[in-house]
């Protein structure tokens, strides 16, 4: 078999523009090119993505191609972005662009893209561990959201998506803009009043001194960045000098002193602003402007995969403390989290030959278990109903849209009254994920019935896997008789789904015997 080249291509259809980059193992950039394509433009004013549009799209992937066949790439990955998935015809317009490519096209959505956007930062900007110690800000501006993921003490701590893009905003205020004649400073209150909003419920817990700037809509602020370079610094004061300078300017004069497209100036005045805004509200006194774009972070993902990248913070990490924030928001008692979570994940390692799993569901497993519990804080009355609702309303970083349907059902599936199997047939999952959720799922119920008083009473587990059941003994120095009520009555869904009997038995003070 012909070793390959080691090249992998990669495309991001943005709302703006079409991103192609090719990179080798070590992450070095082969080729990249870029092609701007005003499909955010279609979807903010129509709802839809035009046939012209799609005509563009096609001559550019062909074009891709081309490139990719010229430096021997191995595979290729496409994807377009959320903002291109809010179309009214999104699928319609995939299924065009997969006919005439041959391309499989991938539509990510924002808590995919928050997580390559912190993998892409992390990976390629050389001051994020020092940035990162204290607290820091990493902002993804596109032009239909700004995605706002939030460090401190080198720890991901929780992310969160605003919709006021630029693209968008100009789009929102076109009209306004014909008919006033002070537009700056309506945008301006417009702009104010959108982050206002959004922020008071923000769980900010001090200043941030730095915002780590990123994305496609940063035309006016890249072109600051030295040549050759991947980002610069620019101090409060540096930036406020700026801004006042650029925020007013004519068309003309950005034309001539930034290199601006004219597809990019509708953009600048509101991107100037939202920045602006956010740093007086943080407390920022530092911007790190960088030209990361999230095709970026596709390659460190790749890369990880590979075993060719090393980050500070691992993706599984960013995941968990992602659900655990979820989870404080919505405030799970979080001994009995912490404790059904481990049960779980015990009884996941040791049934391994009995549900022939991998490490995804594992981590599927994790946040469920992290999240079963949050519907509670709507009502303790079929909170697992409401867990699953919030699940889906909710960001999750680094979850497929298809995962947090699964994580939503298997916390929809966790409570006392056996699944109907006939509920889980109607899930729009594909069969073999329904499977997945039903595994899980049988595994989550024992757990939680583990600590079903919610007092932390064993201390110790131990699984013995038999031919025709499953043996758990728990150490406790206390009654744990509702436990074991509990779990006898959690046992039959565990049976029907792996065909074995699952049995407890208690081992200590209180508890010795069968359930």
């Amino acid at each position: 078999m012909a070793k390959g080249t080691g090249i992998i291509g990669f495309v991001v259809i943005g709302a703006q523009a079409v991103f192609i980059r090719a990179v080798d193992r070590k992450m070095h950039v082969v080729e990249s090119a870029q092609t701007d394509v005003d499909i955010g433009e279609d979807i903010f004013t129509n709802q839809r993505i035009q046939p012209a549009t799609v005509n563009r799209v096609t001559e550019v992937l062909n074009q891709a191609r081309l490139i990719f066949a010229g430096v021997g790439a191995d595979a290729v990955y496409v994807v377009a972005t959320h903002s291109v998935a809010e179309a009214d015809n999104a699928e319609f317009v995939r299924e065009q662009l997969q006919d005439r490519t041959g391309h499989d096209i991938m539509y990510l959505n924002q808590s995919q893209e928050s997580l390559y956007r912190n993998l892409a930062t992390d990976a390629f900007l050389p001051s994020f561990r020092d940035i990162i110690k204290t607290a820091a800000i990493l902002v993804d501006i596109s032009s239909g959201s700004v995605e706002l993921t939030f460090y401190r003490e080198r720890q991901f701590i929780f992310s969160r998506t605003l919709k006021l893009g630029p693209l968008r905003v100009f789009e929102v205020m076109r009209d306004v803009k014909r008919h006033v004649p002070n537009y700056n400073e309506v945008l301006q209150d417009y702009i104010n009043s959108q982050i206002r909003d959004f922020t008071r419920i923000l769980p900010v817990d001090g200043d941030y001194p730095t915002m780590i700037l990123m994305g496609s809509a940063l035309s006016i602020m890249e072109s600051l960045i030295p040549a050759g370079k991947r980002s610069v610094a620019l101090p409060v004061a540096q930036f406020t000098e700026f801004y006042s300078r650029a925020v007013h300017s004519s068309d003309q004069y950005l034309t001539a002193h930034y290199q601006l497209a004219d597809a990019d100036m509708a953009q600048v005045q509101p991107v100037l602003m939202l920045v602006h805004q956010m740093m007086n509200f943080f407390g920022t006194s530092e911007l790190d402007i960088t030209n990361l774009k999230l095709v970026d972070g596709l390659a460190v993902n790749y890369a990880l995969r590979q075993n060719n990248a090393k980050l500070l913070i691992k993706p599984e990490e960013q995941i968990i403390r992602s659900a655990r924030a979820l989870s404080d928001r919505y405030q799970v008692d979080a001994a009995h989290r912490d404790q059904v979570t481990t049960f779980a994940l015990q009884l996941f390692d040791r049934l391994r030959k009995l549900h022939s799993l991998g490490k995804r569901e594992r981590l599927l497993l994790e946040i469920a278990a992290t999240l079963n519990d949050i519907g509670s804080f709507v009502d303790v009355h079929e909170h697992y109903r409401h867990s699953d609702y919030l699940i889906q309303a909710s960001e999750i970083l680094g979850l497929s849209t298809q995962e947090q349907q699964m994580v939503g059902t298997i916390t929809r599936f966790h409570s006392t009254d056996s699944p109907s199997i006939e509920e889980l047939q109607e899930s729009p999952l594909p069969n073999t994920k329904r499977m997945v959720v039903a595994k899980l799922a049988a595994i989550l119920r024992l757990a939680d019935a583990l600590d079903v008083s919610r007092q932390q009473k064993i201390t110790k587990l131990t699984v013995s896997l038999k031919k025709t059941a499953i043996q758990i003994t728990a150490e406790s120095r206390e009654d744990i008789e509702l436990e074991k009520w509990s779990f006898h009555n959690r046992a039959d869904f565990f049976a029907e789904v792996y065909g074995m009997t699952a049995e407890l038995k208690g081992k200590g003070q209180y508890g010795l015997g069968k359930a």
